[in-house]
């Protein structure tokens, strides 16, 4: 029952917050256009805020040509709906300043949104290849795949990366969490495509694989010899792999790090969806941690305003011998768009030293 309480209140405020961005948008493009807001203006505002709930619905429980379209028609609006509001926001505070037709100012909104959203369209479908350098006492070539979101994207773009992972000729790969946004039939069948990766395969859970049902996507997993790592070390290629379970509270990384049977003359890498603090892997003397959760905001300006609450947001960061990489994410939620943000796969070169 608590559960329940907790996801209706959740629920609950996201089509509020949905209403009121809609709301926003939609009332304030008829004022620049000067149409009257009737009964089709609260159909429009009703339909655009129960779109994303809904279709996900749809798209989860009945997969099919219809489903699909009619989610990405709703995830992509959200993204077109969130440049419109941040548009509409700056053109609010520049009116103050400088006087403008209305008229002119929303032409010129359109075209800025329209613009923008199709390069943000294009430049989610170019994953780029980022590679970083760690010191080591091994040489070793990982790979990091990780916020892929099966669902949100589709079976040939994991193909397409998976063409690009072997490519790379990497030792392993490690999959840090959200491979998945809703886990049907389609998903399992294109979760078969894993097993076309030249390497051994390492996962752990993200968010989303908790929202669909971690179990299944787990067990199917198993089918394709992935190596799940559920708070479990595997020793690989002569470096040590910690996987720990998808957590808001990190608080007990430390104590599920230390009741494992670590050789600590061994090179460590730990993965997890969400990063944690350098500080306090090098208390824990790991190497290594990779993660992911935050797409880097996937869309201006959401990559201002995730900064302004997560320390550790994207890139590399180092505390004594202690590395922790958080990637951008291979995929993207939601909208297949993003804007000030990169899709990446992460080619880690563990190079020993002397």
């Amino acid at each position: 029952m608590r559960r329940l309480y907790s996801f209706a209140t959740f629920l609950s405020i996201i089509l509020l917050i949905s209403f009121a961005l809609n709301f926003y948008v939609l009332w304030r493009l008829c004022d620049l256009f000067k149409i009257k807001k009737g009964i089709i203006f609260w159909i429009a505002v009703f339909i655009c805020s129960m779109s994303l709930v809904g279709s996900s619905i749809l798209h989860r429980h009945f997969d099919n040509v219809i489903t699909r379209i009619i989610y990405i028609t709703a995830t992509n609006w959200l993204g077109i709906m969130w440049l419109l509001f941040s548009t509409l926001v700056v053109y609010e505070i520049v009116k103050l300043f400088i006087k403008i037709n209305p008229f002119t100012a929303g032409v010129a909104i359109l075209t800025i949104v329209g613009l923008a959203a199709i390069i943000a369209m294009i430049n989610a479908q170019l994953v780029r290849v980022k590679e970083i350098v760690i010191p080591g006492n091994v040489n070793l070539n990982i790979i990091q795949l990780s916020d892929i979101h099966l669902g949100s994207t589709s079976e040939k773009f994991l193909q397409r990366i998976i063409e690009k992972t072997n490519a790379l000729g990497p030792n392993i790969v490690v999959i840090t969490g959200d491979l998945v946004d809703g886990y049907n039939e389609k998903t399992g069948k294109a979760l078969a495509r894993l097993e076309d990766l030249k390497a051994s395969v390492f996962f752990v859970t993200g968010n989303h694989e908790g929202h669909t049902g971690s179990e299944k996507v787990i067990e199917t997993l198993g089918e394709m010899n992935v190596k799940v790592l559920r708070n479990q070390l595997a020793d690989y290629n002569g470096i040590q792999i910690i996987g720990i379970d998808e957590s808001t509270d990190l608080s007990d990384v430390g104590w599920i790090v230390e009741r494992l049977n670590r050789d600590k003359s061994k090179f460590c890498v730990l993965l997890s969806h969400r990063p944690i603090s350098p500080k306090v892997l090098a208390e824990m003397k790991i190497n290594l941690e990779l993660a992911g959760h935050l797409h880097g905001g996937q869309i201006f300006p959401f990559n201002y305003i995730v900064g302004l609450s997560h320390k550790y947001m994207l890139g590399l960061y180092k505390e004594n011998t202690s590395f922790l990489y958080v990637t951008t994410g291979t995929g993207t939620w939601g909208p297949r768009m993003r804007l000030g943000s990169r899709s990446e796969i992460v080619r880690i070169r563990i190079q020993k030293t002397e």
